[in-house]
């Protein structure tokens, strides 16, 4: 059984050098929280409490969504030079984490690389979150906007005109990467690019379906929350 002293106890250990916030109490009135985090905390006694904004994303991240739903925790405030969500889950190997960033919601589009983002996709980052990575590799879910890449920088050729427009979204950690086509505006016409075959990129692919399976294999050791907290 988890207690609460224990996740306490390795989320500050992990995070030495960093805030930690538990509650809504503890953060000081000069950090600016978003919205729609108000709720978070651990609570392991009801039911996880996480951003609701991820339910408008059931259709697409549907493993991701079980995950939130039957395996998290709980979530903390990370202050310091960023103020991100902290989520904790637990596998065969002890507690393990995700970082959110805060939602870019009004942030000027030109200013954060969003153009030609397919629609469903900007929402995520504008309502969700800029960045939902596990932590420490900051790879395995969407990458913060400002860490996306030009999949042309990667190619080791003469002629990259036809990856100019390719914006990665998303790292597996092992050099490949999912990302989406700025001419497109489609999630269902992004591509993975295999760093073993830089010039074969597997296109037309969903971008949200691939995401949720890639996730979904990486995380597949992930302890459901009744198991842990019985």
């Amino acid at each position: 059984m988890v207690t609460l002293d224990e996740v306490v106890n390795d989320v500050r250990s992990s995070f030495v050098g960093r805030d930690v916030f538990f509650s809504k109490n503890e953060i000081p009135k000069e950090v600016a929280v978003p919205e729609g985090w108000v709720g978070f905390g651990i609570n392991l006694q009801g039911d996880p409490v996480f951003p609701d904004a991820w339910l408008d994303f059931s259709s697409e991240l549907p493993w991701v969504l079980s995950l939130l739903k039957g395996c998290l925790i709980g979530t903390a405030v990370l202050g310091g030079r960023e103020v991100e969500l902290l989520y904790i889950f637990h596998d065969t190997n002890g507690f393990y984490y995700y970082i959110g960033g805060k939602p870019l919601g009004g942030v000027a589009l030109a200013e954060v690389k969003l153009k030609g983002f397919p629609e469903r996709l900007l929402s995520f980052y504008l309502n969700v979150h800029n960045g939902f990575t596990f932590f420490p590799a900051q790879s395995m879910g969407p990458q913060k906007i400002e860490n996306t890449t030009c999949v042309a920088d990667f190619i080791d050729e003469e002629d990259v005109g036809f990856a100019e427009q390719w914006l990665t979204v998303f790292s597996n950690g092992g050099g490949d990467y999912l990302a989406v086509d700025l001419t497109s505006k489609s999630a269902a016409e992004g591509l993975i690019w295999w760093h073993e075959e830089p010039a074969e990129p597997e296109l037309n692919v969903n971008v949200f379906d691939i995401m949720d399976t890639w996730i979904s294999i990486f995380l597949e050791d992930t302890r459901l929350r009744d198991d842990l907290l019985a």
